[in-house]
């Protein structure tokens, strides 16, 4: 009795993936390009970054003086912006030179003290 012993038809060895030129484009070219973009646009930013710093412009102005442009007077009790205004430049709108005043002194809130000293500009 011959026994027959039925096998299976033997498949070809699969040794590992093997990609197409689609598919290693995919993989490797895509990533790639990527982050070549990403590099460009880091450095770009960089570069553009530094030429518009507050610390560049900075450098590119000189200091003015400002006994060219303004004198100071010390505040009394009772004086207003307004008060200091007209008497600086009366032939100027008053408003003009409250704002010239409030911009000299960096005058956030606009209250005065007694005794403080301000920047007024000249007449013109």
């Amino acid at each position: 009795m011959n026994a027959m012993v039925a096998t299976a038809p033997s498949l070809p060895a699969l040794h590992g993936l093997q990609l197409t030129r689609r598919g290693r484009l995919v993989f490797f070219g895509i990533p790639a390009i990527v982050s070549a973009a990403a590099l460009v646009f880091a450095c770009l930013g960089i570069i553009f970054g530094s030429m518009v710093s507050p610390a560049h412009a900075a450098t590119q102005f000189s200091t003015v003086d400002m006994a060219d442009y303004a004198t100071t007077v010390t505040v009394l009790e009772g004086d207003s912006l307004w008060s200091i205004a007209a008497g600086v430049d009366p032939d100027r709108n008053v408003r003009d030179v409250v704002q010239e005043i409030v911009a000299l002194n960096q005058l956030g809130a606009g209250v005065l003290h007694a005794g403080q000293q301000l920047f007024v500009p000249l007449p013109k």
